[in-house]
């Protein structure tokens, strides 16, 4: 018996179901906002979530998930390796949780606020890069391709297929440097700016956003692929839309400044209450999860 096999079958329908209705809400939302029902990508926010219940949403096809802990990230590694999927850590990442973060295969860190962090990243990817195809394919393996654990053990997702292993690949790499047709390790990221201007969330501020920017663009081995930020949890439309479009007004400026690259186009805003306002308002991925799994016990 697997273990969703395990789960009461109506309680994996149920999670199916959900799934269904927040994917065609998305889909609504972002044909409406972006012209594309493919517009917006859904990452399932899964904090303290167990892998049975995770393992219904990735067989389902929502591969992208999320963690706000690195240590539900490593702890849940292991148990979802064999299934294709993205990780992302969305929550905090300290110094001394780097090595631990990329050994569990994250594909992308969404929350960058501190180029001190940023830069023992990228520093740890090119020890690793030096200590050769092995070590980089076991202890980074989300950098690989931006591969998954899944995917560099030679599986594929929908999204992006590969006919290489990790390792297969990282032997390609040398000195840093990657010949035609290979790619160096390259870990995602996103800047997290705290947008709503509250003082109990992670995020730099906006007016401080370009210089960091700056800093983690020229990193080698990181790569900005947008901003992310957690919205103002108002009540009405009114309170909640201005932190989301002033992530979208910041991006396109930064954008334009040459700050962040012309392609750091991604937004990452907007969660289960909101993600509908957010898209409004330019998002290009949502992070949801008590909307897929229920509230949290």
């Amino acid at each position: 018996m697997t273990d969703v096999d395990a789960l009461q079958l109506a309680e994996a329908q149920a999670i199916r179901d959900r799934l269904d209705e927040v994917a065609a809400k998305v889909r609504t939302a972002a044909n409406e906002a972006h012209g594309s029902p493919e517009a917006v990508r859904i990452l399932l926010a899964t904090k303290t979530q167990p892998a049975a219940r995770i393992r219904v949403a990735l067989e389902a096809g929502f591969t992208l998930i999320g963690e706000n802990r690195v240590q539900e990230l490593v702890a849940k590694a292991p148990d979802l390796a064999d299934v294709p999927h993205e990780a992302h850590l969305i929550g905090l990442l300290q110094k001394n949780k780097v090595n631990h973060t990329l050994r569990a295969g994250a594909a992308c860190v969404q929350s960058i606020d501190d180029v001190a962090v940023a830069q023992k990243l990228s520093a740890r990817i090119e020890t690793l890069l030096h200590e050769g195809a092995a070590a980089l394919a076991a202890e980074a393996p989300g950098t690989v391709r931006g591969t998954s654990p899944a995917q560099s053990l030679g599986t594929t997702t929908g999204t992006a297929p590969s006919t290489a292993s990790g390792a297969e690949h990282a032997d390609h790499i040398t000195s840093g440097i990657a010949p035609a047709g290979a790619v160096a390790p390259v870990l995602e990221v996103m800047l997290q700016v705290n947008t709503s201007g509250e003082e109990s969330k992670s995020g730099v501020a906006p007016a401080d956003a370009e210089a960091l920017a700056e800093q983690v663009r020229v990193l080698p081995h990181l790569r900005i692929s947008g901003l992310m930020t957690i919205g103002f949890p108002g009540a009405t439309e009114a309170e909640i839309r201005p932190s989301y479009a002033d992530l979208r007004e910041l991006s396109q400026r930064l954008r334009e400044t040459g700050a962040l690259p012309a392609d750091a186009t991604a937004l990452s805003m907007g969660m289960s209450g909101d993600y509908a306002l957010a898209i409004a308002e330019g998002a290009t991925m949502v992070r949801v999860g008590s909307s897929v799994f229920g509230a949290r016990s």
